[in-house]
Formats: structure tokens, C-alpha cells, sequence
């Protein structure tokens, strides 16, 4: 029941994140939408391996009007990304020393970034109106599910 909780906190986070972002044009992906969207092809061995990964999003991007293609390269590429993720004081913290050692492009990790970012916000705005949220941690059940 908590983890059901958590992952219903967890989507209307992202959406949030989402709205508030499209107003400015930047490309950010519901990480929960994201993972939870079946693919009809693997991916383990592009998120597991060096292969460079490029999507080419266009503002407003949304997930619902991606091919299966582009969403197989975000999850990819999600995957990749949040291995360099952990929740410290209900704040995701990214620690990438080398971000060309991930073999993502520019574009799709300053969207992971913004994302992170806006959650982070999202979780502080909360917060500070008396109705703190819990952030689920970035566990390697759902680093598992992008893979599917």
C-alpha cells in the first residue's frame, strides 16, 4: 500500500513538473509515464552498454506522441542517467563527475536535469504550504522496469 502511495505521490509530481515546464519550452520527460509505458522491443542491451544515445525532442515533447523508437532511447538513456541518482534530505541529488562518460547527448541529460530540478521545486513548494511529501527513492526496481 505504501509503495502504491508513493508511486501515485511520484506521478502527479512529474505531471506537475511536466505542466510547469511546458509554459518554457524544455523537454521533460514523466519519469513515471516513462517506465511505465511497455515497449514492444529490448533495451537492456542499449542501457547496459556504451552505444551513444540522441533523441531528438521537440519542445512540449509528450511521451503519448513518441514512436516506440524514441521512447526505447529514453528509457534507455533514463536508465543510464538514473544510476547517478539518490535522495538525500527528500532532494534528488545527481552525482555524474563525467557527464560524456554516460554516451547520452547534451539534450536528453539537461532534461533528466530539468526534471530532477523541477521535482526537487515541486517537493520544496510543498513543503513550505505544510504538506510535505515523501520522494520515493530511485530503486533498482524501477531502474528494472525502464528496461521493459
Amino acid at each position: 500500500m505504501k509503495n502504491k502511495l508513493t508511486l501515485i505521490i511520484f506521478l502527479v509530481i512529474m505531471t506537475a513538473a511536466c505542466r510547469s515546464n511546458q509554459d518554457k519550452g524544455i523537454p521533460v520527460v514523466n519519469l513515471e509515464a516513462l517506465s511505465s509505458i511497455p515497449l514492444d522491443h529490448s533495451i537492456e542491451q542499449l542501457a547496459k552498454g556504451n552505444e551513444f544515445i540522441d533523441v531528438t525532442l521537440p519542445p512540449n515533447a509528450r511521451i503519448d506522441e513518441l514512436s516506440q523508437q524514441e521512447l526505447g532511447l529514453l528509457k534507455a538513456a533514463a536508465y543510464r542517467f538514473y544510476h547517478h541518482v539518490h535522495l538525500e534530505g527528500n532532494q534528488y541529488q545527481v552525482d555524474i563527475k563525467d557527464p560524456k562518460s554516460l554516451h547520452i547527448s547534451e539534450q536528453v541529460i539537461s532534461a533528466y536535469e530539468q526534471a530532477i530540478s523541477s521535482t526537487n521545486h515541486f517537493a520544496d513548494s510543498m513543503a513550505k504550504a505544510g504538506q510535505a511529501i515523501q520522494l520515493p527513492v530511485v530503486s533498482q526496481d524501477y531502474l528494472n522496469r525502464l528496461l521493459k
